[in-house]
């Protein structure tokens, strides 16, 4: 059982209160590393992550000052994880939330432990039949190389805001305002937010490993 993690990407908008709604992962998909999850992987793991609280953290970093926003609610749907949060009132928190604003990041990442198979092209395009997938056509050509399935998580142990996606088909979909000013984001600031993008790509690297 092997430690993964998975960056997805999307579009953002806006709406009125505190917090975001987006997807932690997205099935079906083959992601940069090769790696197609199918719908139900996290059923066994999720209600254990909820009672713990659901961790969302910035760039993996397993620090209470990075901790950048509390966990509301976590579901699969037919697309993949969908999470539900509020922005800590925090640094880090509002950082975060004006980073997403501007969409100048606009990912989230997932980590979990979970085995995988690996699968050629024809069960590639037997899962997407079955599942009424409508691949693109970058994905078809990724196709041809297989895939490594994972249908079961085992614990999933927390999910981040990062720069850097490994599945680039899903992410922030929705940012909800607070009633408070945001602060300014300074040079300092984004100093630090890029020392920890940088530490984020080193353990994607070292995860596809």
């Amino acid at each position: 059982m092997d430690l993964m993690i998975k960056a997805i990407e999307s579009g953002l908008s806006e709406s009125d209160s505190g917090g975001f709604t987006a997807y932690a992962s997205r099935f079906l998909n083959i992601d940069r590393q090769g790696d197609m999850i199918l719908p139900g992987a996290y059923n066994k793991a999720l209600p254990e992550f909820l009672d713990d609280g659901g961790v969302i953290l910035a760039d993996h970093i397993n620090k209470t000052m990075s901790v950048a926003a509390t966990m509301r609610d976590a579901r699969e749907d037919r697309n993949g994880l969908l999470v539900d949060g509020s922005f800590s009132a925090t640094e880090t928190g509002q950082r975060i939330r004006q980073l997403l604003k501007e969409k100048a990041v606009n990912k989230m990442s997932i980590s979990f432990r979970a085995a995988s198979r690996k699968i050629k092209e024809a069960d590639v395009l037997e899962i997407w039949n079955r599942y009424n997938y409508q691949p693109t056509a970058t994905q078809k050509q990724l196709a041809r190389s297989g895939a490594n399935l994972i249908t079961e998580v085992n614990e999933i142990l927390e999910v981040s805001f990062v720069p850097i996606p490994a599945n680039k088909d899903a992410g922030i979909l929705t940012v909800k305002s607070l009633e408070t000013p945001t602060p300014v984001v300074d040079a300092s600031h984004l100093l630090e937010l890029f020392q920890r993008a940088e530490l984020a790509d080193s353990v994607l690297t070292a995860a596809k490993r």
